[in-house]
């Protein structure tokens, strides 16, 4: 692996309510970058930021988790953090440790609860945020309600 300098480093938290699809991203990330060469799946209990047995049995993260991938000369270190209520204080943790936040709602569900608690925590510390838009493939999916 080559030594990155810091204008070639992202480390990026990626955040959103429960179930909005954080790991899963994670893993398709890892997947087409490479850093992985099998596509992890949340309900195989195969998620490369899953490992534990317990976030495994309840098939949701239960702490925040590193991952890293190479693209476009870049070497990005992501955060996959757990989405309940119960453990944003590990979420917030991970803000504060990263430059921006992908911030994942599930187009079905919308805005939830969480996903405004991330949101202000990123923009209170000036983080860059990127919504992305999860399981649009859904039934009643919807971009527009999804961002209303």
């Amino acid at each position: 692996m080559p030594t990155y300098t810091a204008p070639s480093l992202r480390n990026v938290a990626v955040v959103g309510h429960n179930g909005s699809g954080k790991t899963q991203l994670v893993s398709a990330m890892l997947f087409t970058a490479g850093a992985t060469t099998r596509l992890g799946r949340v309900d195989d209990g195969t998620a490369p930021t899953d490992f534990d047995d317990e976030a495994i049995a309840r098939r949701h993260t239960l702490a925040s988790t590193p991952a890293w991938l190479e693209w476009q000369s870049h070497k990005v270190n992501l955060v996959d953090t757990p989405g309940f209520g119960n453990f944003l204080s590990d979420t917030a943790a991970a803000l504060r440790v990263t430059d921006a936040a992908l911030v994942v709602v599930d187009a079905v569900a919308g805005v939830e609860v969480q996903t405004e608690r991330v949101w202000e925590r990123a923009g209170a510390q000036s983080l860059a945020r990127l919504v992305i838009v999860n399981r649009l493939d859904r039934e009643r999916a919807s971009f527009a309600t999804a961002l209303a």
